[in-house]
């Protein structure tokens, strides 16, 4: 067989095997099998680049978005060095292996979603497993959801509500960037149920998050009579939910709460802050995490901010690394947002979101990617009128 049909089969490959593992991984937050679709589409992409063409069409994507990858290097490559000063030198590799994958995972999506005909089928896998997941915790973990902000064992996705959330966040700004490219009514099903399902969580951060992202997208052009009346029939619906369920009350209460809650993040911050401050340059290293008791009796593991995470596993230049890898992000989100905004409202919607939760994102495909990396890869990737 030809490299030029090989080059084709794999780049067929791929475009089907990376959005299967988009809404697998949505679905699955910590599952080996999605991971093998990930795999799988790193060496497809790998063998499509046998193709001159191909391989050009990369080097363009590369050139035009150097500095963000350079520093995404950069960055790996010096969290895995912290496990020296760390005093695990045996997890250096771990950094460089997690980093690399992350790299592929955005070259993939970016490649998908620069091109008409595999953008649209690649967002809406994900947005079709977080409807999934959401369809699944509501049927299933309704209840638990609801009175005790906690999911069943059993339940596929993220431990932490507040992560379910999150990617409730994701998908609907997603679904509204569809809305904008596409027009199809139908994608306001599954935004429904990803808006339900973040208000039966009860968690501000997103809600807070969702609220500023929107208004990045806010133009006199969206306040149409046909906008304004989708938008009143969402909010009917969300009101109907606080009204006919303990939802509303349970909100309400949540955000009473917000001084109290906000103070036991401060003393996980000061004491995040306090471990850093023996190793202010360099931090901890990337293995070291929280292990303490805070003064409401919880054990704490986590800093409960990726930026303080960030802090204390790599220090001030950890954590300036990581901030010169959003402004690269930001930047590129900014200059084309004149196509659409919802690229950087989706980005700005994962930095705020990072400002409370989390611990840190060089991982293996979790959480965090959907998260982070999946909002980053979006904002590099530029919109749908741009590339027309």
């Amino acid at each position: 067989m030809s490299t030029l049909k090989i080059s084709s089969y794999a780049r067929q490959g791929y475009t089907i095997f990376f959005p299967l593992f988009l809404f697998f991984s949505a679905i699955f937050c910590v599952s080996t099998r999605a991971n093998n679709l990930l795999h799988l589409s790193i060496l497809l992409f790998l063998l499509s680049q046998l193709n001159t063409d191909n391989r050009r069409a990369l080097a363009e994507n590369l050139r035009q978005q150097w500095p963000v990858y350079g520093l995404l290097v950069v960055f790996c490559v010096y969290y895995a060095l912290s496990n020296i000063w760390g005093q695990t030198p045996q997890h250096i590799d771990s950094p460089l292996t997690h980093g690399t994958y992350t790299i592929f995972y955005l070259l993939l999506l970016t490649t998908l979603l620069g091109h008409p005909r595999t953008r649209h089928l690649t967002l809406l896998s994900i947005v079709a497993g977080i409807a999934v997941l959401s369809i699944w915790t509501m049927v299933i973990d309704f209840t638990l959801v609801l009175k005790e902000r906690l999911v069943s064992p059993d339940n596929p996705g993220p431990t932490n509500v507040i992560d379910l959330a999150g990617y409730c966040g994701i998908g609907v700004l997603i679904c509204a960037m569809l809305l904008k490219e596409k027009g199809s009514h139908l994608l306001y099903v599954p935004m429904a149920i990803m808006l339900v399902m973040l208000f039966l969580t009860q968690s501000r951060g997103p809600i807070i998050a969702l609220l500023v992202a929107f208004v990045c997208t806010l133009h006199l052009h969206v306040f149409t009579r046909r906008n304004i009346l989708i938008v009143a029939a969402l909010a009917m619906i969300l009101g109907l939910l606080f009204f006919f369920t303990p939802t509303g009350d349970l909100l309400l209460a949540r955000f009473e709460e917000l001084g109290t809650q906000s103070g036991l993040r401060i003393s996980i911050w000061h004491h995040t802050i306090e471990e850093v401050a023996s190793q202010p340059w360099l931090g901890r290293g990337f293995d070291y995490e929280l292990n303490f008791t805070n003064y409401s009796g919880e054990h704490i593991t986590t800093t409960h901010s990726v930026y303080l995470g960030a802090l204390l596993k790599g220090g001030i230049i950890g954590l300036a690394l990581l901030l010169a890898v959003i402004a690269g992000g930001l930047w590129q989100a900014w200059r084309k947002q004149q196509d659409g905004r919802y690229g950087l409202a989706i980005f700005i919607y994962a930095l705020i979101f990072m400002a409370s939760q989390g611990m840190f994102i060089i991982s293996n495909p979790r959480e965090t990617w959907p998260l982070f990396w999946l909002p980053l890869g979006i904002a590099l990737s530029g919109s749908l009128k741009a590339k027309r």
